[in-house]
């Protein structure tokens, strides 16, 4: 365990004070739609924890890990992180069936979006406070014609637009026990915000026809982490997240847009000490959540499958100065083929990412770093065995791809 230096308590509430102001300034200039990689969800919101594919929950790089594994705060010095994301997302329909437009010829969708993250770490004379306010979901689709035939023709081209954002506040507390073992938990605060145009089972654009609605939520996270000379486990759990409803998009959603549970667990293994390799296994709950787990017709949802993803990761510390990155994640893909229709305006059916990154240390005070991910086009066709949306859009394709870059910068004190 590192020993850390520490100050008296109105030092914490100030830096804590100052972190929140920062916080929701930069949370604002955050609001812009998202791409997703895992469901709704991100690859990440930290550039050190990109650069490895998302892997390392054994392996703690930044005050991230609050949320990622609040467990393994205990092996982070006191830091101050803040992020930025730049994502573009690239998605296409083919159009087959009588019920996806196919008068306009493929529909095609990219979106720039910008993602800021920050975050804090703070060593405590018992244990080890942590906190920040994240992005770590969203979605968002803007096609320039309908996907469905008769809103084209009939209803002023809508159906097909959609946004959805889940800003996330989090604070955690990690304690490291006498034998090496540590837990950590935190809590988890949001705001959800969501629009759309997405044709409803009465075969109508929602009636509150793309104006934002919002809705507050709350959930939890626990960890577990133990690290030895070379070797170290972690173990993450974040709870479902529960979330108001959306009443204005009563007509749209059934249920609340709740976020499933999750299991994060991995390895770290230093094959020599400037070289380590992670290696995690994540699972996300998303046929728990009515909103993506139920049919259509029978409980107003999108049909989706759990996920279950592999990640893994090498870093290579070249230089006192220099770190090198790199990493590869596979993940099935929720939507199945008898969904495809529905996977329209959400099309996360990408599988594979990889990612490379540097990090750079400028002084003793001072880091940059800079992570990048390309995601390959991935494409699930309808089958038509499914529900009527199924059947009236046989043979249609969605088709989903896209790249980023983060920048970070880090603050040690």
């Amino acid at each position: 365990m590192r020993i850390f230096k520490t100050y008296g308590t109105s030092n914490y509430g100030i830096c804590l004070a100052k972190t929140v102001a920062i916080s929701l300034l930069m949370g604002i200039i955050a609001m812009s739609p998202v791409c997703a990689s895992e469901g709704v969800f991100l690859m990440g919101n930290d550039t050190l924890q990109v650069g490895r594919a998302s892997s390392g929950v054994a392996s703690p790089r930044s005050s991230y890990w609050c949320l990622m594994n609040p467990a393994a705060m205990v092996d982070l010095e006191r830091r101050f992180d803040v992020n930025l994301y730049a994502i573009m997302g690239n998605s296409r329909i083919k159009p087959k069936g009588v019920l996806v437009n196919s008068l306009d010829g493929n529909l095609h969708s990219d979106k720039l979006s910008l993602v800021v993250a920050n975050s804090i770490i703070l060593p405590l004379k018992t244990g080890v406070l942590g906190g920040g306010l994240f992005i770590p979901s969203g979605s968002a689709i803007e096609y320039p014609n309908s996907r469905s035939t008769i809103t084209r023709l009939f209803q002023g081209n809508r159906d097909r637009r959609l946004a959805y954002q889940h800003i996330r506040g989090v604070l955690a507390y990690a304690y490291e026990f006498d034998n090496g073992w540590a837990l950590g938990m935190g809590v988890h605060l949001s705001l959800s915000r969501f629009r759309s145009d997405h044709i409803t089972l009465g075969f109508r654009p929602a009636k509150h026809d793309n104006r934002w609605d919002d809705a507050l939520g709350i959930g939890f996270g626990l960890g577990v982490y133990r690290s030895w000379e070379r070797f170290s486990v972690g173990l993450a759990y974040n709870s479902r997240h529960w979330t108001q409803s959306m009443k204005k998009y009563k007509d749209l959603l059934k249920h609340c847009l709740d976020l499933p549970q999750t299991v994060q667990a991995g390895i770290a293994y230093k094959v020599t000490p400037k070289l380590e390799l992670t290696l995690d296994y994540k699972w996300l709950n998303w046929k728990e959540i009515k909103t993506y787990g139920t049919p259509i017709f029978s409980g107003g949802g999108y049909g989706w499958r759990d996920q279950h993803g592999i990640k893994t990761g090498l870093e290579w510390v070249a230089h006192p100065k220099w770190t090198f990155m790199c990493g590869y994640s596979y993940s099935n893909s929720p939507v199945t083929q008898e969904n495809v229709f529905l996977a329209g305006l959400v099309p996360v059916v990408v599988k594979h990412h990889i990612s490379a990154g540097v990090s750079h240390k400028i002084t003793e005070k001072h880091s940059v770093h800079l992570a990048g991910v390309y995601a390959p086009p991935c494409s699930i066709k309808e089958t038509g065995r499914g529900n009527s949306f199924s059947k009236l859009s046989k043979g249609s394709s969605v088709q989903s791809s896209g790249y980023s870059v983060m920048i970070g910068y880090t603050y040690f004190w």
